[in-house]
């Protein structure tokens, strides 16, 4: 074997190294797994590549040829590990875990009736000021650098790992983590083609609304997921100047806030009112004919006696999931943020809800189901890579 075999073998052997280190990371008692079907599904699929690579490091192809291809599957790769190895420190990974578990709460919900079972949505931080959802099949890969361009974020496309990017700043303030019920809200209509659904019950409803659907069906999935704590974490982040004046695929910051009290209560203008009425109640073919909310529950009166609490110090209702812990915080920081800075309240309800995570691998699609799709999408990976 000549020297520029042996060392190509060597590079290929430490990427195919990690890809099992992180598999090992993710399996039931490990440290990452929560995320067992995220990280199976994008090692699985750059596995192909490893393969192709380890046959192609004994053909007669220039070397050079192969270490450039070892490259740009490596670039593929560190798309997500940035955003799996950030988990392994402390001082994330306690938020992190509480933002995904939220994440999960808001999609499961739905996650049965999609046509295919789905990873759960990957929360990570980003440089971002404001939240955003990256969708299976959309151009989450603009940042990556590897060349031909356009190339990998064709590639990435491929892989079927949803993500919800948030702010660094989110770290330590814990209103603002409802508004990934409003991402998840994004990743259920891609899921489950609810779009054409959606247009046909806001038929009639004139243009700007067919514009905003998008932007409106989440905000009312994300205030069916978390209650009147949506409304005031949404009013905080309106309020910084953040969203649209109308003309664009966002709302004017009043209509959104009209739309939410209509979910809520039904105090809205009347299109608004309308338009939101018509998106919860359905039915939808693709969730069996139900309305939004027999699928998407949520206990607002345990939410508000918990605000109330978390002000007094008291513990958290043991009944409570995530999503309405951190609703409850919202309503408390809402009701009196002095009161909910002093009394500690981030760290009370990020250790509650930590205990309220049950051990265990979360979503595991079938393994010969994730096998196949792996494959698939691997084998397509490497055809765009070559």
């Amino acid at each position: 074997m000549t020297r520029r075999r042996i060392e190509l073998h060597a590079k290929i052997a430490g990427l195919e190294a990690e890809l099992a280190a992180w598999r090992s990371m993710a399996v039931r008692g490990a440290r990452l797994e929560k995320h067992h079907s995220q990280i199976t599904a994008v090692t699985t699929a750059l596995q192909v590549a490893v393969d192709h690579l380890t046959t192609r490091a004994d053909s007669d192809d220039p070397w050079t040829a192969t270490e450039h291809l070892l490259i740009r599957t490596h670039d593929v790769l560190d798309y997500f590990r940035a955003k799996f190895a950030v988990r392994l420190a402390d001082v994330f990974a306690d938020y992190l875990t509480v933002a995904d578990e939220l994440a999960w709460e808001c999609y499961e919900p739905v996650r049965t009736y999609a046509p295919r079972l789905k990873e759960p949505p990957l929360v990570f931080l980003d440089r971002s000021a404001e939240p955003f959802s990256i969708a299976r099949g959309a151009d989450y890969a603009a940042e990556l650098t590897a060349r031909p361009p356009g190339t990998l974020r064709r590639v990435v496309e491929r892989l079927p790992v949803p993500l919800v990017g948030v702010p660094w700043f989110h770290l330590r303030h814990l209103p603002d983590a409802l508004v990934i019920a409003h991402e998840v809200g994004h990743l259920v209509e891609t899921d489950l083609a609810l779009t054409s659904t959606l247009e046909a019950l806001t038929a009639g409803s004139g243009p700007d609304w067919r514009r905003w659907l998008g932007e409106v069906f989440a905000d009312v999935y994300a205030t069916l997921a978390t209650g009147p704590g949506y409304l005031s974490a949404l009013a905080d982040f309106l309020d910084t100047g953040a969203g649209g004046t109308g003309t664009g695929a966002y709302p004017p910051p009043e209509t959104r806030l009209d739309v939410v009290r209509a979910v809520l209560d039904g105090t809205s203008s009347s299109q608004a009112a309308a338009v939101a009425t018509a998106l919860v109640a359905g039915p939808y073919p693709e969730l069996g004919g139900h309305r939004l909310d027999e699928i998407l529950t949520f206990d607002r009166d345990l939410a508000d006696r918990q605000a109330r609490a978390l002000l007094l110090r008291m513990a958290p209702d043991p009944r409570s999931n995530v999503r309405t812990l951190l609703a409850s915080a919202a309503l408390a920081f809402a009701h009196d943020p002095e009161t909910y800075q002093r009394a500690g309240t981030t760290d009370r309800v990020v250790e509650a809800a930590h205990r309220r995570i049950t051990a265990g691998v979360r979503a595991a699609t079938p393994s010969k189901t994730a096998a196949e799709r792996g494959r698939e999408a691997g084998e397509a990976i490497l055809g765009l890579l070559l």
